[in-house]
């Protein structure tokens, strides 16, 4: 191809009639759980008797929402058979990019991937605290071991209804 062409040379993704076929998704919540868990993944084993609760340090402008001590305390509480196959739950410390997104359209709380449950911090001042922590564990931690114990769901909906579901039973 010439060095003088408007050109940046053969597309061949998706999205080849876009001239903007470098543009990602912006999805800071997702990105703070993949560098994590690639920083963890070697670190944690693949099937613990009890997942390990991995606490990092928050980011200045956010709180976290419960500690490790009430993770284990609210996972202690569950039956074995819910945590079977858990390998962590990991207390996040927030991005600078997820802290000028909070409130948008996309705010995320928890997530679960690959037999891990990721619970994100939470921006300074915009709770109760104590609120806070009964929703993180009650709600959130609860929903998202409804993830790891759905195995029949297969649309979004469903698995997100079972999810939901399992947190007001066993939260």
């Amino acid at each position: 191809m010439s060095a003088y062409s408007n050109g940046s040379g053969p597309r061949s993704n998706a999205y080849s009639e876009n001239r903007f076929t470098n543009w990602s998704e912006y999805r800071p919540w997702w990105l703070e759980i993949q560098a994590v868990f690639k920083r963890f993944d070697g670190k944690i084993a693949k099937r613990p008797a009890f997942p390990k609760i991995i606490e990092l340090k928050t980011l200045d402008g956010f709180i976290r929402p419960c500690s490790a001590r009430e993770v284990e305390g609210q996972l202690m509480s569950c039956p074995g058979e819910f945590l079977k196959g858990l390998r962590a739950v990991f207390i996040l410390s927030g991005t600078a990019k997820q802290l000028k997104s909070w409130g948008k359209a996309t705010s995320y709380c928890g997530h679960y991937w690959r037999d891990c449950v990721f619970l994100h911090a939470y921006p300074f001042g915009r709770s109760d605290l104590n609120w806070l922590r009964r929703f993180y564990l009650r709600d959130v931690l609860m929903h998202e071991i409804g993830h790891h114990v759905d195995s029949h769901n297969v649309t979004r909906e469903a698995r997100e209804r079972f999810a939901d579901q399992f947190a007001s039973k066993h939260g």
